[in-house]
């Protein structure tokens, strides 16, 4: 790991928020209205940690539920879970050293958020927990893929030289394997694939991995 920063694009839950056991949560409330299924569709999004809400509940709908794709219960859960997201995230900690982290490299380089959180929900979320102001641009899903999002970001900026993607999860890992940019991993304690990517405990160390790496006017700030 060398070279130096020219942007760096982040994931949310299980990188700037604690937010991983919420997600957990609101999928078992929300599976819970369908008891004969919970259990296999929990073990299903524990398999598929890395997919969108709306990804699981299409799976729900047709392979478990048997009913079309375009059935509107999936949009309905999809709200559910929103819901129960939105009145427990405004408490949720951040992740030990996030806050001093976006401080340091938000002002010495162009940061992104890349999430699998919807787009509407997100720029809420960020607004209310006051972190808007410290994004170049956020991408949600949808509209957008991870991969998808990373690349988009990466077309304005020439490359992926100076580019690195920081995740928590092996669907994290496999973006930034898909879109050839640098990849350090939050261990929040969801599995990555093998060969294991370099992995930090929190954003402190992040940060102090990353610190001589940024533009030499913004070296030294908390």
């Amino acid at each position: 790991m060398d070279g130096a920063l020219r942007a760096i694009i982040l994931d949310f839950d299980g990188v700037i928020l604690e937010s991983n056991h919420l997600k957990t949560a609101a999928f078992e409330a929300v599976f819970a209205r369908f008891p004969e299924h919970a259990e296999a569709m929990m073990a299903y999004h524990r398999a598929h940690v890395s997919d969108s809400r709306f990804a699981k509940f299409a799976h729900l709908v047709t392979t478990r539920l048997g009913r079309e794709a375009q059935d509107p219960l999936i949009g309905e859960l999809a709200d559910a879970f929103s819901a129960h997201m939105l009145a427990s995230i405004t408490v949720c900690p951040m992740v030990a050293g996030a806050q001093a982290f976006l401080d340091q490299v938000s002002s010495a380089v162009p940061v992104f958020l890349a999430s699998v959180t919807p787009q509407v929900e997100l720029d809420a979320i960020l607004t209310r927990r006051g972190l808007d102001a410290y994004f170049t641009r956020v991408y949600g899903c949808p509209p957008w893929t991870k991969a998808g999002a990373i690349q988009n970001i990466l077309g304005g900026l020439g490359g992926p030289d100076g580019v690195v993607f920081i995740g928590d999860s092996a669907g994290d890992q496999r973006a930034a394997h898909e879109t050839r940019v640098e990849f350090l991993a939050r261990d929040s304690g969801l599995p990555f694939d093998e060969p294991r990517p370099r992995s930090f405990t929190d954003m402190a160390q992040i940060a102090a991995a990353l610190t001589s790496r940024l533009p030499s006017s913004s070296k030294g700030l908390p």
